[in-house]
C-alpha cells in the first residue's frame, strides 16, 4: 500500500490529508506543518502521526503532497525530490520559471512522478462540456470571491486565473498556438502586495477569443464558463457542477416566423463529485500504474508561462515590469 504525506496543513493541505485518510488504496503515514500545534491537531482528527522535522516524513512516505505557500514550494518540493519521492504540489508549480524547469529536469531524472495541482481540471463538468466543443469562437470564464482566510502569498492571477489559463491552454484548447495576450489588472487592498482584481484575454491562432476575470473582491465565490460557437453555447457552473447547452436553429431566417422561434436547450447529467477526491486519486494510481498524471509537470509550467506574460502586460501598466522575469 502506497505510503502518503502532507507537506502543509493549511486550508487545501487539510483537505488532502483527509481525502488521504479515508482512501482504502493509500495510507495516511503523518503530516508536517511549521506549525506544530496545528499539524497535531489534523493528525489526531485524522488518527495519524504529525512530525517536528520535514525530513523525518520525506524519508517515511513513498509519495507527498505539497501544500505550503507557494513562495516555498521550490524549497520543499527539490528536498522531496533529492529524496526520490513522488510529488503533488498544489498550483501554481512555483513563483518563478527557472526553479519550474529545475524541478522538471530533476523530477525526469529521477523518474519521479509529478503532479501539478490544479484541482479544477478534475471538475465533472469538463467531462460533459469537452463532449460538445466543436469550434469555439469565444470563451468567457468568471472566477471570482472574497478575500481568502489566509494572507495570499501571490496576486490573484497565480491564485484564481491560473485554473482557467491550465483548463483552456493545457485542456480545452491544448494543441493551439496563442496568438495574443492581453491583461489588465490592480491592487486593492494595500496588505496583499499584488493585483487583487484581473481582466485577461487570449488570441488563439484559430481565432478562438478567450476572456478571463478573477477578483477577490467579490462578496460571493463565482466559477463560471460560457463558450460561444456558431450552432450552440455552452454554459457551466463548477460549484454547482450544472451545464446547460443552447442550440440555435440554423434555418431562423428561412422562417417567416423567425421571431418566434424558440432555442432548443439541453442538459447533461453531470455525475456530481469532489474534483479534490478524483485529483488524489490520479496521483495515487499513476504511481501505482507507473505512467504520466493527467496533469503533468508540463502542463504546469505552461500555466505558469502564461500566467507570467498576463502579468508582464499587468506590470507594464505600472512601470514595475522588473518585478517580473517572463522567458
Amino acid at each position: 500500500m502506497l505510503k502518503i504525506g502532507v507537506i502543509g496543513v493549511g486550508y487545501m493541505g487539510f483537505h488532502h490529508a483527509r481525502i488521504y485518510s479515508q482512501n482504502k488504496i493509500c495510507k495516511l503515514v503523518g503530516v508536517y506543518d511549521l506549525d506544530e500545534s496545528k499539524a497535531k491537531m489534523v493528525a489526531e482528527n485524522l488518527g495519524t502521526n504529525y512530525y517536528k522535522e520535514v525530513k523525518e516524513l520525506i524519508k517515511s512516505v513513498d509519495a507527498v503532497s505539497i501544500a505550503v505557500p507557494t513562495d516555498k514550494h521550490y524549497e520543499v518540493a527539490k528536498t522531496v525530490l533529492e529524496y526520490g519521492k513522488h510529488i503533488l504540489i498544489e498550483k501554481p508549480i512555483t513563483d518563478n520559471l527557472e526553479h519550474a524547469e529545475e524541478l522538471k529536469e530533476l523530477a525526469y531524472k529521477k523518474g519521479i512522478i509529478f503532479m501539478v495541482g490544479h484541482t479544477e481540471r478534475f471538475n465533472p463538468v469538463l467531462k460533459q462540456i469537452i463532449n460538445y466543443i466543436k469550434k469555439p469562437i469565444f470563451m468567457e470564464i468568471r472566477r471570482m470571491g472574497p478575500l481568502p482566510n489566509r494572507k495570499p502569498s501571490t496576486g490573484v492571477v497565480l491564485d484564481l486565473m491560473i485554473h482557467d489559463i491550465d483548463i483552456v491552454v493545457n485542456y480545452l484548447l491544448k494543441g493551439k498556438e496563442i496568438r495574443e495576450i492581453n491583461a489588465l489588472g490592480n491592487s486593492v487592498y494595500d496588505f496583499t502586495l499584488n493585483e487583487d482584481i484581473a481582466n485577461a484575454s487570449i488570441t488563439f491562432e484559430n481565432d478562438t477569443i478567450v476572456v478571463l476575470t478573477s477578483s477577490r473582491c467579490h462578496p460571493v465565490k463565482e466559477r463560471k464558463i460560457r463558450i460561444i460557437q456558431s450552432d450552440n453555447s455552452i454554459y457551466a457552473d463548477y460549484i454547482s457542477q450544472y451545464v446547460e447547452v443552447h442550440y440555435v436553429p440554423l434555418n431562423i431566417y428561412k422562417d417567416a416566423n423567425y421571431e418566434s422561434f424558440e432555442m432548443k436547450v439541453e442538459i447533461p447529467n453531470v455525475i456530481r463529485y469532489e474534483p479534490l477526491r478524483l485529483e488524489l486519486t490520479e496521483f495515487i494510481n499513476s504511481i501505482n500504474e507507473n505512467r504520466k498524471p493527467l496533469v503533468t509537470v508540463d502542463d504546469g509550467i505552461n500555466a505558469l508561462k502564461v500566467s507570467f506574460q498576463m502579468l508582464k502586460r499587468i506590470y507594464e501598466q505600472f512601470n514595475i515590469v522588473d518585478k517580473i522575469k517572463v522567458s
